[in-house]
């Protein structure tokens, strides 16, 4: 089992101990004034984290849960999914297992789709919504979420939805100021929590949309959900340890400068990877300069050091990466630097790479 500072997985991230301390506590009623007290203090700094003034609900279960919730709420028929990599394509698959047509705006994996791009797709078939991983974490490219926001508003009633699974928490989100329509995250990247909450976001736009739609679930529906989080309540039964772990995990980044700081160190690990490669003319990474995740980073490896091999030897100094979601990828490892890492941690991976290549 690996240390602190030595997960470098793309997910689940490693967790700090004061966090995972709280999952210990004794259980206590769900809808109890406690709860309802810790979810209203826990509002601000997730509003903040999202960049809106709307509700940010939180659901038990993974990230995909509230993707296919967006799909369900906020996509009548069609959808236009932008697909650079494993989950651009995972988006499409979710929505047509929901019943909708997707139409995928490819583009050469490890590249974003930009503005231009998605104007011209837009030119083709009629569709409602928009689909976009913002930090794609199979290439770790990253989309400029603004300028495609733009886009999107100058079309008529077309929504746009955001996968923010490696992305919220590493970089600065402007919802409400960008024009996002719905926009959601998983606990075990950025966050820096364990697995199991998935957190999320709708503007009125959205929910409009979801008040329309006849299919939009139970469990899953987006209204609910964020009537819900209105009241201050929890959807359900909810997994109250990871609650409580969320509730510290909060409390210890507002004691650590708040999210521009953590934005910041993100920046920092990002620029460390990048020094690091421009050293080393054998390694190369996938996502473009000016378009590379602050959350993660695809490398692309020698010929001659198969991936599966490196990331053995890896594991062997204690460190555990990512390896190719897909194959078409190539020889490539992937490298989460987020959530409660540091630069020196990832210094300390990149010097064991370094070794293991020489």
């Amino acid at each position: 089992m690996s240390r602190f500072g030595q997960n470098f997985l793309p997910g689940p991230t490693d967790v700090h101990p004061d966090v995972l301390a709280a999952l210990n506590q004794p259980m206590f009623g769900h809808r109890s004034p406690r709860m309802q007290a810790m979810l209203a203090a826990m509002q601000p700094a997730l509003q903040e984290c999202f960049g809106t003034r709307e509700p940010v609900f939180i659901a038990t279960s993974s990230a995909t849960g509230l993707l296919e919730a967006a799909i369900r709420s906020g996509v009548r028929d069609r959808v236009l999914v932008a697909s650079g990599g494993y989950f651009g394509e995972y988006l499409a698959r979710i929505a047509e297992s929901c019943g909708r047509q997707a139409y995928r705006a490819q583009v050469h994996p490890g590249a974003a789709i930009t503005a231009e791009q998605l104007d011209q797709f837009l030119e083709g078939p009629d569709v409602d919504a928009v689909a976009v991983v913002h930090s794609e974490s199979s290439t770790g490219a990253l989309a400029d979420i603004p300028a495609l926001a733009e886009v999107v508003r100058s079309r008529k009633d077309v929504l746009l939805l955001v996968d923010g699974v490696t992305s919220l928490g590493a970089v600065p989100v402007e919802m409400d100021r960008w024009g996002v329509d719905y926009y959601c995250t998983g606990s075990q990247k950025a966050l820096a929590l364990p697995p199991g909450v998935a957190l999320g976001a709708a503007s009125q736009r959205f929910l409009a949309r979801a008040a329309e739609q006849d299919d939009a679930g139970y469990y899953l529906s987006v209204r609910r959900l964020e009537n819900i989080a209105r009241e201050n309540l929890p959807t359900w039964t909810p997994a109250i340890p990871l609650f409580l772990a969320l509730e510290v995990q909060l409390n210890r980044i507002a004691a650590s400068g708040g999210w521009p700081a953590r934005f910041a160190r993100h920046r920092a690990m990002l620029d460390t990877m990048e020094t690091w490669v421009a050293a080393h003319e054998r390694v190369a990474m996938m996502a473009a300069p000016g378009k590379r995740s602050p959350a993660i980073s695809a490398l692309r490896l020698p010929e001659t050091r198969p991936p599966a091999a490196v990331m053995e030897a890896l594991g062997e100094r204690g460190f555990l990466v990512g390896g190719a979601l897909d194959p078409r990828h190539g020889p490539i490892i992937r490298i989460g630097h987020m959530g409660d890492l540091t630069p020196d941690h990832l210094a300390a991976l990149l010097a064991a790479i370094e070794g293991i290549l020489a």
